[in-house]
């Protein structure tokens, strides 16, 4: 259910019951993951043939959204709209989350994250490494495993696709994501350290940056979205693509 919804890649299996709703979202971080190594993959690949890490860099981010099927873009501009303009009324910032059309904040924040977007993914494309594959894979579960916490915990819209999840704020609930990203942590650092346990204590640093930036981005973002009165979907695909943009700008400062 949550390859189907969140992922652009054809499932091989289709199934779909509303009553594991909250198993769905907890296998969020699972499909970052799994859109994580395609985009490394594609990453790979492009090294090979040589292509410049600027046009990698461009090819990787709209390789990335294509994967996404642009869910968590449409969420990200909708959230801009209403939540840029000072509108007073919780009301007109509800009506302009759901008004179809594009506003100018929407289309202005829609130019300034690809720019900036692109501009690290570029930077990092640069230099082909494992250690940098493995921390964009880390940058895409973690940003989902907050995404997924924040779904499960908080209170949904009325009018959200999660009201008909049931009791919210379960901490239980939430353990597979946070499984999920723990075991993809571990995995992505062994990778990195080459099994080297004292390379892998000093690797552990940048990745406590990057996860740092990309939760106090979720908090900042979750501050802002409580302005319309609740969770929904494209609140949490607001905090996506603000926690990994924040992710890809440190990556490419620190590593």
């Amino acid at each position: 259910m949550a390859w189907g919804m969140f992922c652009w890649i054809p499932c091989p299996y289709k199934e779909w019951r509303m009553e594991d709703r909250k198993a769905q979202v907890a296998m969020l971080p699972l499909v970052g993951a799994l859109i994580g190594v395609v985009c490394c993959l594609c990453w790979w690949l492009l090294s090979l043939i040589g292509c410049s890490g600027l046009l990698t860099g461009a090819l990787l981010t709209g390789t990335y959204f294509l994967l996404t099927g642009f869910i968590h873009v449409d969420g990200f501009m909708d959230c801009s709209d209403a939540i840029m303009p000072r509108h007073p009324q919780m009301e007109e910032r509800r009506r302009i989350l759901k008004d179809p059309h594009a506003g100018a904040f929407a289309v202005i924040c829609l130019v300034i994250m690809l720019l900036v977007f692109t501009g690290a993914m570029a930077d990092i494309a640069a230099d082909f490494s494992l250690k940098s594959c493995s921390l964009l894979v880390v940058i895409f579960t973690a940003s989902r495993t907050v995404s997924a916490l924040e779904v499960l915990l908080r209170e949904p819209m009325e009018t959200s696709q999660y009201s008909a999840i049931k009791e919210p704020g379960r901490i239980r609930d939430t353990i597979p994501a946070i499984i999920i990203l723990v075991v993809v942590l571990a995995v992505c650092e062994l990778m990195m350290s080459d099994m080297n346990w004292l390379a892998l204590i000093a690797e552990l640093y940048s990745n406590i940056i990057v996860l740092t930036v990309m939760v106090a981005a979720f908090i900042t973002c979750s501050i802002d979205c409580r302005k319309l009165g609740g969770m929904n979907g494209d609140i949490s695909g607001h905090m996506i693509i603000i926690s990994e943009l924040f992710g890809v700008l440190v990556m490419a400062l620190i590593v």
